[in-house]
């Protein structure tokens, strides 16, 4: 990490190549914590990080832009005021605007609903989550963690009743970590890959969370 100043605005240069979630989260906010007012580059190799970045940012209130260097993403925000035409590059792109919460997060832990009978189990499931469409417009996410994410990748009974949640405007989250223990990342077919930081938040600023 290097701070720097120029023409009396702090320069802050974050570099969180190679990190795995949630771990670039939680950088970027302690090096907004260290400064009141300037300029923060944080630099990622990843897709994955980068989105959870920007939706950092946009649930700090902060505007960013993103510059792909070589196979690096750099995204720039400006703490305590807008970026400045000058601090902008050519190849910025904004950062993609997190959705606003719309009161309910539905958390599932796992693939099957209830103890006892793992075939009963997945029916229950799959009704649950056909039933969830009814109540869409007040679901802001569907969270996804543990076995729960194999309902939201390739093969999964209830891909379509996810992804009409989905269109529906519900955000669906899958835990990463999860994934990739599952070895499942490259099966996900609906919503996004998030991190634990990222999770606890979202439940943090929901109104009500609900478990099958």
């Amino acid at each position: 990490m290097n701070i720097v100043k120029e023409n009396t605005v702090v320069q802050k240069m974050l570099d969180c190549r190679g990190l795995s979630c949630p771990q670039p989260v939680i950088s970027t906010k302690g090096a907004l914590d260290e400064i009141e007012e300037g300029l923060l580059t944080v630099i990622v190799d990843n897709e994955v990080s980068k989105t959870n970045v920007c939706r950092f940012l946009e649930s700090q209130g902060l505007d960013s832009e993103v510059e792909l260097v070589d196979k690096d993403f750099y995204i720039k925000t400006v703490k305590g005021r807008e970026i400045t035409s000058a601090e902008q590059t050519p190849d910025s792109i904004p950062c993609e605007a997190k959705e606003e919460t719309r009161g309910i997060a539905v958390y599932i832990s796992s693939e099957v609903m209830g103890r006892g009978d793992d075939e009963l189990g997945r029916v229950l499931m799959a009704t649950y989550i056909d039933t969830l469409s009814h109540f869409a417009p007040s679901i802001g996410e569907v969270i996804f963690v543990n076995s729960g994410v194999r309902l939201a990748v390739e093969g999964s009974p209830v891909l379509d009743a996810i992804k009409n949640l989905e269109n529906a405007g519900v955000r669906i989250l899958s835990c990463g970590t999860c994934l990739n223990h599952f070895g499942l990342k490259e099966r996900l077919k609906v919503g996004e890959v998030s991190n634990m930081y990222a999770i606890i938040e979202t439940i943090s600023k929901s109104q009500k969370v609900i478990m099958p």
